[in-house]
């Protein structure tokens, strides 16, 4: 089933890339649309930047 939420008032097209991730059980979204950014998380979805996203896989290598 696919989620027709509303989440991005200042931009809906934005709407879409919370909807697919929301729908695949994403754990993040990488991005560097400040619409998305500002949300920070959304549905247990954390939004963060490329090197947001660079800085947690690093950790996550370190622990390995």
């Amino acid at each position: 089933m696919r989620s027709k939420f509303r989440a991005v008032k200042d931009d809906p097209n934005d709407d879409i890339i919370l909807r697919t991730a929301h729908d695949c059980r994403a754990k993040y979204v990488v991005s560097a649309d400040r619409h998305l950014l500002s949300l920070g998380e959304f549905r247990g979805i954390k939004i963060v930047t490329a090197n947001e996203m660079l800085e947690i896989l690093s950790k996550k290598m370190n622990l390995r």
